[in-house]
């Protein structure tokens, strides 16, 4: 239960400092709409003021900051302000997309960083370790946004394997095969672009403190075949500080998602966020933030919890 309630607590926080910053922010999105309808040209003041008082603007910030909490206690996030649309609606509309990126994203680290650790801490070949500890760093040493543009350029711009971005046409429904061609490269991206090496780093590291453990000898006495070993008795403990680590890097995961979906015209959350920025669409922004910032909270829950499933010497079930 004090998880619980330090969640919330952490949830309550994320969204009066967003509140805060967006009311502080240059520019007015009552002006903004207008224009926008206007077709960019300048908007009288006194209508300025009226559209305000529309949308409620007007009121001092501690009681729109209210009406905000109780709507979304009734599973109400507001209006857009640019569409009209229910704010949930949108959200909803975007959220699986990214959702899917994320995971696929998880899949591609967890394989890839639990195979290149594994092997580099039981190798017994130290160029093979080498090897994989200088290609590692090479990938680490990258920046989200970069990894992303190389892979474009090699991946469709170079190799022609994969499309440059979006899910195909406009308005034509993709089928799997167009989502699974098109989620590769994004994917991709926000793996190697997202602490991978760290990763493999943390498996490679607890694999070889695991390895001369004495159940880990005892089960080679006994004849077991080398690849038992390594699965049953060196990889699950060796797991522990990288499971660690992992739960808390799903939010820099996400965040990154969101800066590789606009490089990929990947229709989720980074792109729902920037033309709310760009629009002032508050009510959108604030949504969009509380969603990744529940996200992030349960992630971070999901990884302490695997972590204590995998080492028993670790009681965090009891403060759930």
């Amino acid at each position: 239960m004090r998880r619980a309630g330090a969640a919330l607590a952490v949830l309550a926080a994320l969204s009066v400092f967003c509140f805060l910053m967006l009311d502080l922010a240059p520019g007015d999105p009552a002006r903004s709409v207008l224009e926008a309808r206007s077709g960019g040209r300048p908007v009288p003041d006194a209508a300025v003021a009226e559209q305000r008082a529309a949308m409620g603007l007007d009121e001092p910030l501690p009681v729109r900051y209210a009406d905000w909490v109780g709507g979304l206690l009734r599973g109400d996030l507001g209006t857009s302000y640019m569409t009209g649309r229910q704010v949930a609606g949108e959200v909803a509309a975007v959220l699986p997309w990214t959702l899917l990126l994320a995971a696929v994203a998880t899949a591609f680290t967890l394989v890839g960083a639990v195979a290149l650790g594994l092997v580099a801490g039981t190798a017994r070949s130290a160029a093979l370790r080498r090897a994989i500890g200088l290609g590692v760093f090479a990938l680490g040493g990258l920046p989200g946004f970069v990894a992303a543009l190389l892979l474009l350029f090699a991946g469709s711009v170079w190799l022609g394997w994969f499309p440059s971005g979006g899910l195909g046409r406009p308005g034509v429904e993709p089928d799997a095969a167009a989502v699974a061609s098109a989620v590769v490269l994004p994917a991709l991206a926000l793996t190697l672009g997202h602490h991978f090496g760290v990763y493999v780093r943390l498996v490679e590291t607890g694999v070889r403190r695991v390895r001369s453990a004495p159940h880990v000898l005892n089960a080679e006495a006994r004849g077991l075949p080398p690849a038992a070993v390594r699965l049953r008795h060196v990889l699950r403990p060796g797991l522990v500080p990288f499971t660690a680590r992992f739960g808390v890097g799903v939010a820099q995961l996400l965040a990154g998602a969101y800066a590789v979906e606009v490089v990929f015209a990947w229709p989720g959350m980074g792109r729902l966020a920037l033309d709310a920025a760009q629009a002032r669409d508050y009510p959108v922004l604030l949504a969009v933030v509380l969603v990744t910032g529940a996200i992030v909270v349960a992630a971070n829950l999901a990884g302490e919890l695997a972590t204590a499933r995998l080492d028993p010497r670790i009681r965090l079930l009891r403060e759930v």
